[in-house]
């Protein structure tokens, strides 16, 4: 099970890791954020291919080409492959065109010229400096789907003969023939390679930018140092750090405080350590999670006939059914139950945080707003609170966003109430 869509992957992560030239790698890089191995071991393994991107970072530094060029050469190939064009391959034919159809022939020899500069500029700039032992195996199977289209032309040659204006009829019948050669199923190969090589290099730019840490899996315990949300232009950074037996947080914190920025911020890091990525954190430790589920911006349902109190249930619901079920739960539930009156969110939060307590295996965090729920719970190892800090200062709230364990009991709605004015609004009633 996973449910992350209130991450904001795509919105808040994935234009941090964007260094893209084209729209088939940036379409890449986002399969790439949303792939999340089953395994530890594919995991490791994921992180291992930007560690070899690391390695040849003196190479790969500036990758870069012209995105013109590339959308040209590939309209031209495909083309070919398609056989929407079709291209002189007869020599005496091609050479009685120079003569006689001089402007579909130059057309033609500055299309094939594009493609042989194209090409041999990446291949001599790059994927020939690299040492496909230094990537996992998996990622060598791009690698050399990239070589073998590369190294079929014999493009030094070419270029060779481009760069001393020698690039004659012969060559360019040769190469047409050679073109004509491919098949549709070996450019869809070429691309997929191609873009899947741009998405890996501009995620490892990224994390490699933002020195975000990849992360340690261990059996039990959950240790974020200095984390926070990479979407905020001046994050507060936080550390948190769970015991093998500590497993269901409970965290508490007056409105504006940051609860569900903090939320999404633990819940980030668990997510990026599984989908075999860095973390925004200077240092991560956690267990293998089977499932993920992030519940903080919840709505009604109008599709199912959900209220969002329904929709709440549901969740909690798939929650317990996968931990019951044998799986790791990571699981994140901002101000459950806010969806019905206080005293069922009272009593229903009590039952639940208790019952969460049971599944040692999992990991729970659950934000609220009930003052009185401490009183409701049982003193058990698996159970911890934390509050986010916020200090009353000349009358009003002084905001620190800073995690502390214990729990919160500062209430500020009627602060803000009148701070804004809204009273003055209100007209008098009389009784």
């Amino acid at each position: 099970m996973l449910h992350i869509e209130d991450l904001r992957i795509d919105e808040d992560v994935l234009p941090l890791l964007d260094y893209t030239h084209a729209p088939g790698a940036k379409s890449a890089l986002r399969a790439l954020l949303h792939d999340v191995p089953p395994t530890v071991e594919l995991v490791v393994e994921k992180q291992a291919v930007f560690r070899g991107f690391w390695a040849h970072w003196a190479v790969l530094a500036d990758f870069s080409y012209q995105k013109t060029h590339l959308y040209e050469v590939h309209a031209f190939l495909e083309e070919v492959a398609t056989g929407r064009l079709s291209l002189e391959t007869n020599r005496l034919k091609a050479t009685a065109q120079s003569f006689f159809s001089e402007t579909a022939h130059a057309q033609t020899r500055s299309r094939c010229i594009q493609v042989v500069l194209f090409w041999q500029r990446l291949h001599q700039h790059y994927f020939q400096r690299l040492a496909p032992e230094a990537f996992p195996p998996p990622f060598r199977a791009h690698l050399r789907a990239i070589a073998h289209f590369l190294e079929r032309f014999g493009l030094e040659e070419y270029a060779h003969a481009i760069h001393h204006d020698a690039f004659a009829v012969a060559h360019l019948v040769r190469f047409t023939r050679q073109l004509q050669a491919v098949t549709v199923a070996e450019l869809a190969t070429l691309w997929g390679a191609f873009y899947a090589f741009e998405a890996h290099w501009s995620a490892a730019k990224g994390l490699r930018a933002r020195g975000w840490a990849f992360p340690q899996f261990v059996a039990a315990g959950l240790q974020l140092d200095d984390f926070y949300h990479p979407a905020l232009a001046q994050p507060v950074t936080n550390s948190l750090v769970l015991g093998g037996e500590e497993t269901v947080v409970v965290l508490t914190g007056p409105n504006m405080s940051g609860k569900s920025t903090l939320l999404k911020a633990v819940g980030l890091c668990v997510y990026l350590a599984h989908a075999g990525l860095g973390v925004p954190a200077a240092r991560c430790t956690t267990p293998f999670f089977t499932a993920i589920l992030v519940a903080i911006n919840l709505r009604d349902s109008l599709k199912d006939g959900f209220s969002h109190f329904m929709v709440e249930l549901h969740q909690l619901k798939g929650v317990l059914q996968a931990a019951a079920g044998g799986g790791r739960v990571f699981a994140i539930f901002d101000e459950l139950f806010r969806g019905t009156n206080g005293a069922d969110a009272l009593d229903l939060t009590t039952a639940t945080v208790r019952g969460l307590a049971g599944f040692p295996a999992s990991c729970f965090f659950v934000s609220t707003h009930l003052l009185h729920l401490p009183a409701h719970l049982p003193p058990v190892p698996a159970l911890c609170a934390f509050q986010i800090e916020c200090v009353v200062r000349e009358g009003g709230p002084v905001f620190t966003f800073r995690l502390q364990p214990g729990w919160s009991r500062l209430m500020i709605g009627r602060m803000l109430f009148e701070q804004l004015g809204i009273p003055a609004l209100l007209p008098a009633t009389t009784p």
